[in-house]
């Protein structure tokens, strides 16, 4: 279709200089020709409003204008375009030849799975930073939602020939993880026996952390008694460290998920890396001493107040070693970088965009989107809520038991994937668990499923009838005759371009939406249709290429969302 659209373009473009040369528009140049969708095959296969576009530059009704450009088209030198009718106020609606229909099918048939991919990357490297939750509980629904959004943009990218990596930068230094280690510490005394003991307000209550301590205690006794306090503090957190990091990895597993790179924030820090940026902004003279402390001239960057990079006991604010490792990641050669936030570093953003500046790095090569909140909707409609720090808080592992309880384990991360990306990033997001557990096509992840699922059975009953698909180039497809047959290959022919534009615009919500739109064709026709007649086995022929064509797509489509495209339900 792209490749369509840029043909019809020129056709457009000439026909207008050549009105402009008869004398018949008086404009001074020629802006871009926008394309939009038809509403239906009847008003054509694609739009242009450009005659709306130039009235004001030419003072002439926009019908007209259209009136005009048609007739400087030639169709006979032009057969890619079976028809032109002028609409509306102006619209140019232009009807294409079927040719390039059945030279989607091809297309579908040769490419296989890489169709729906190109090159527009070129290989350039691409980094996306997403999850980074805290190793100091279980990952949440909202990084269940970070981690299928981040997943599912890397294997887009990567679909528009970039090669980017997934990285997870593990914040295993800072004040949290030392209430970590304190939270840790009390319960490990609980379980002991000692008695007035309190876990600060700050630190984490789950009973997550009553377990770990259990287990430790199960496994090594209460010789960490016979450290200092501060001594056993830190093994506490090292140790609850490794535990919960361990256990988000398994859960990102489960989830599909695998990152190629695990940053830390405590390498980071001993790198000496945080040091080089103090230095950097210290020469730049973007750094002042007040209050005791070392400030960051924020104002400098358009913000409404400075902020503190160095505390007056000479620890860094987190802002240091994030600016550090924004470096790193210059340093290892990405020519872009995309960071995707939790809905509560909204305030985070320009500091961060402020910092790359003030690092001499490129305006545009750090990219930062919220994930925003997702809100657990139960059965009767009430929204649950969640707090890591006092413990009651939906982890990812749970949402997908009680998903699997109902639909299996499989489905169970499809559906959990496919509800996560189903809304923009930008947008909170109410997850439905009573549409998600429903196992019919009223759930939207298994009404593309069933599509797929469908396709593969009419080639099981094809096997079981003698009949099996022949190579494309022996088939006529130009008894692919039926208006349902026609806007099915419309919709295939539009996969590239939907992967393209979700994968420039980072939203992946727009394939969900394209992969329900092609199931809504399909069902239909599957209903309506015979596919298999073996008294006509020249259209049957014909309606098996179309069919492997739709299967290809949706399953193209379900990769590159982390979904399973199952061959029967």
């Amino acid at each position: 279709m792209d490749a369509i659209k840029t043909e019809v373009y020129d056709i457009i473009e000439v026909a207008i200089h050549a009105a402009v040369a008869a004398g018949e528009l008086v404009i001074s140049e020629v802006p871009t020709i926008p394309f939009s969708p038809t509403k239906t095959p009847e008003h054509g296969d694609i739009a242009t409003p450009i005659a709306l576009g130039l009235a004001k530059q030419a003072r002439m009704a926009p019908r007209k204008i259209a009136e005009i450009i048609v007739t400087h088209i030639n169709l006979d030198a032009h057969p890619t375009i079976r028809q032109i009718d002028i609409a509306g106020a102006g619209f140019i609606n232009i009807h294409l030849s079927d040719n390039w229909l059945y030279d989607t099918l091809q297309a579908i048939a040769t490419m296989r799975e890489t169709y729906g991919t190109c090159n527009k990357g070129e290989g350039k490297q691409l980094q996306i930073e997403f999850v980074s939750a805290n190793p100091t509980g279980p990952l949440n629904i909202v990084s269940g939602r970070a981690a299928a959004v981040g997943d599912t943009l890397v294997n887009l990218l990567n679909a528009i020939g970039y090669n980017a990596i997934r990285e997870f930068y593990v914040n295993d230094a800072g004040g949290q993880v030392e209430r970590l280690g304190e939270s840790i510490d009390v319960r490990y005394r609980q379980v002991l026996g000692e008695d007035g003991l309190e876990i600060p307000d700050d630190g984490y209550h789950g009973e997550y952390i009553r377990e770990f301590a259990q287990t430790i205690v199960e496994t090594e006794g209460d010789t960490h008694l016979q450290l200092k306090t501060d001594e056993r503090i830190a093994l506490f957190r090292d140790k609850g460290i490794a535990h919960i990091l361990g256990q988000q990895k398994a859960s990102l597993e489960r989830f599909g998920v695998n990152f190629d790179v695990w940053s830390s924030e405590k390498a980071i820090r001993e790198s000496g890396k945080p040091e080089e940026i103090i230095e950097l902004f210290r020469d730049k003279a973007y750094l002042y001493e007040a209050e005791g402390a070392t400030w960051f001239r924020m104002t400098d960057f358009g913000d409404d107040k400075d902020c503190v990079v160095v505390r007056s006991n000479g620890e860094y604010t987190y802002f240091v070693p994030d600016a550090a490792y924004h470096r790193d990641k210059f340093d290892r050669g990405f020519t872009t970088v995309i960071d995707l936030l939790g809905p509560d570093h909204q305030g985070h953003i320009s500091h961060l965009k402020n910092f790359v500046q003030a690092m001499g790095l490129p305006d545009d090569w750090l990219e930062v989107f919220i994930i925003q909140q997702v809100n657990l909707v139960d059965a009767g409609g009430k929204r649950v809520d969640m707090s890591k720090r006092s413990g009651h808080f939906l982890t990812l592992d749970a949402l997908i038991d009680e998903l699997a309880a109902t639909v299996g384990e499989q489905f169970a991360v499809d559906v959990a994937r496919y509800f996560f990306l189903m809304r923009a990033n930008n947008t909170h997001l109410d997850f439905n668990m009573e549409l998600a557990i429903t196992h019919a096509s009223e759930n939207p992840v298994f009404y593309i499923q069933y599509a797929h699922a469908r396709c593969c059975s009419i080639f099981e009953q094809g096997d079981e009838q003698g009949i099996t698909p022949k190579p494309i180039e022996v088939v006529s497809l130009k008894r692919l005759t039926e208006p349902m047959e026609h806007e099915l290959i419309r919709k295939l022919a539009e996969f590239p371009s939907a992967v393209l534009l979700s994968a420039e615009a980072r939203e992946a919500h727009r394939i969900v939406h394209y992969l329900y739109e092609l199931a809504g064709i399909f069902h239909p026709y599957y209903n309506q249709h015979r596919v298999l007649d073996p008294a006509d086995m020249e259209k049957t022929d014909a309606r098996l290429i179309l069919i492997q064509s739709v299967q290809r797509v949706l399953k193209n489509g379900l990769t590159l969302l982390g979904i399973s495209a199952p061959t029967s339900m």
